[in-house]
Order: structure tokens, then sequence, then C-alpha cells
């Protein structure tokens, strides 16, 4: 599949310019070696993962997991959102799981948080792609940067937004951001135009 060819793209060259991203060398310190040897997943993991948090995977994200069921410490998404470079690692469907346990694990509409948003703020947030949360629970995260901003799955998005889409919880200010409709075009559109 084109998608997973553009990841093996994305793992050579992350290896090869870790320094831009201010990585550590991922082969030196034997992150790439780690990576090299998960597995992806069997249809039942992706089922059960399904059922547990009632929603489909997309096809896309499925044949992501199905060919790698997390990436450890290599960053195997690194983007640049809203002008920020963020290396992201995939998240395993059992780290997610454990995520969703503490974080987007109820919903709070941004408006609940008046003592840390303005109106203003809260204006300034407004996307009609996504519904005006903080934290939601048909959001999934699945890929992290620093253990407090994750790249999420939307499964409730507003009316102009499409199910399955890609949104980025940044913490500190905290904001939810629209980023891409799908993982294919979070790679391709996103993360392979900036490697060029």
């Amino acid at each position: 599949m084109r998608l997973i060819d553009k990841i093996k793209e994305i793992e050579k060259y992350i290896c090869e310019n870790f320094e831009e991203w201010d990585l550590d060398d991922p082969v030196e310190e034997e992150y790439f070696e780690e990576y090299r040897e998960i597995s992806g997943v069997f249809e039942e993991d992706i089922l059960s993962f399904e059922e547990k948090f009632n929603i489909i995977l997309p096809d896309d994200v499925k044949a992501l997991y199905r060919y790698k069921n997390g990436s450890k410490y290599l960053s195997i998404l690194p983007c640049v959102i809203d002008e920020r470079e963020m290396p992201f690692c995939l998240m395993s469907l059992q780290e997610i799981e454990k995520t969703k346990e503490y974080f987007q694990n109820r919903d709070a509409l941004l408006t609940e948080f008046s003592d840390y948003f303005t109106n203003e703020d809260i204006d300034n947030m407004k996307d009609d792609r996504i519904k005006p949360y903080l934290f939601n629970k048909r959001w999934i995260p699945f890929a992290k940067y620093c253990d407090s901003c994750f790249l999420m799955l939307d499964f409730d998005p507003n009316k102009g937004g499409k199910e399955g889409q890609i949104i980025c919880y940044i913490h500190d200010p905290d904001e939810v951001i629209y980023v891409a409709s799908s993982i294919t075009e979070l790679v391709l559109e996103i993360i392979i135009e900036e490697m060029k």
C-alpha cells in the first residue's frame, strides 16, 4: 500500500535527519532496532479495539496498525503543526487504551474552563470541523509528542468535519486544532511535503 511505502520513507528520513528535528540518533540509541522488531496487529486486535470504543477505524489507520503496532521512541510522524515542529511517535493500541483511562475519557466543552479560556480564546479556536471541546470521549489519541501533545482521531466531528479526521491536542497553552482529513493526507500531503 502507498501509505506504508511512505511510512518506510519517513523511517529512513528520520534516521538521517534526526538532528533537524532535535532528536537523538535513533540508530545509536537503538530506537530504530527496537522499532524494527515491532510487528503489526491481527484482525482480532483491531476488532476488539473498535468494539471497546464503539468505533470503526478508517481503512488507512487499520493498514498502518497492521504494519506496526506503535513506534516506541521512533518519531515516524514528524509534523509541523501551526508552525510548531512536533515529531510524533505512533502509540500502540494498548498504549491508546491506557491513555484513554485518564485522557479524553470524558466530555468537557471549552466553556467549562472559563478561568482558563477567555471568550476571545474560545472564538479564536472556533473551527466548523471540530466541536468546541477540550476533552471528548470520541477523540482517540494515537500519536504523542513529549507526553503532552497528541494527534487524535475524531469520531465526533462538527458539521464541517468528517468522521476519522485528524486533530491535534496541544498542551500549554491548551488548544485543539484541525490537522488533516485522514492519516493518508497527514502522511502524503503534510509530512512527505515537509520532507522535500
